[in-house]
């Protein structure tokens, strides 16, 4: 699939299906119930599709995912969801990959998913605030907060306190998505040179011939 001059390569598509997969799954284990509500588990595939993949991956695994599951489930949470959750993995993967710096990566990445929940826990008190009421919105941050807790905690576990991110690297299987374009550019590079290469030099000819 090709837009322009970036290549979205099988690799990304792949994994970014599967992790949007992830999170229509995730969404379908039985919430803890507590009294202001129920605490979702799916915080954590949409932190680890962030520390996976690059934004646009994370926006669409985190946002479509959800927006996938509420089709199902909650056809008024539609919107809300795609853009909480979509944003949530966008931003914590442009903060760990493109602007925090690469040393003490599980730092970072902690840093990251605090500033994912923190955006987290405003959209949906944005949102409760328009549709139910400042009182309502307010009695669900402490479930927001429990949930970005259980989150960010799944998602640093999976991907910091085992090897699971490092063996995925040290294979070669995690997607490389800015290596990956410009490779792909070298290759059409170099593909145009050999292509020029070929072409029989042209002979000079006589006037008048």
């Amino acid at each position: 699939m090709k837009n322009g001059k970036i290549m979205f390569t099988t690799k990304w598509i792949t994994y970014t299906a599967v992790l949007t997969a992830l999170v229509v799954a995730t969404n379908f284990i039985p919430p803890i119930p507590t009294p202001a509500g129920r605490i979702y588990w799916v915080d954590g595939v949409v932190l680890i599709a962030a520390f996976l993949m690059d934004p646009l991956a994370a926006f669409i695994a985190g946002g479509l995912g959800s927006l996938l599951y509420d089709v199902l489930q909650s056809p008024a949470m539609m919107l809300p969801s795609l853009l909480i959750h979509g944003l949530q993995g966008a931003i914590v993967s442009a903060l760990l990959h493109y602007v925090f710096p690469k040393k003490a990566e599980p730092l970072w990445a902690a840093i990251s998913a605090l500033a994912g929940a923190v955006e987290v826990v405003l959209g949906y008190f944005i949102y409760r605030t328009i549709t139910l009421g400042v009182p309502t919105a307010a009695l669900n941050i402490a479930r927001n907060v429990i949930q970005e807790v259980i989150g960010i905690s799944i998602g640093m576990v999976i991907c910091y306190a085992t090897t699971f991110k490092r063996q995925l690297a040290k294979n070669h299987l995690l997607p490389d998505f800015k290596r990956e374009v410009r490779q792909v550019k070298d290759k059409e590079g170099e593909k145009d040179k050999v292509d020029e290469d070929k072409i029989p030099a042209r002979e000079d000819t006589a006037d008048g011939d």
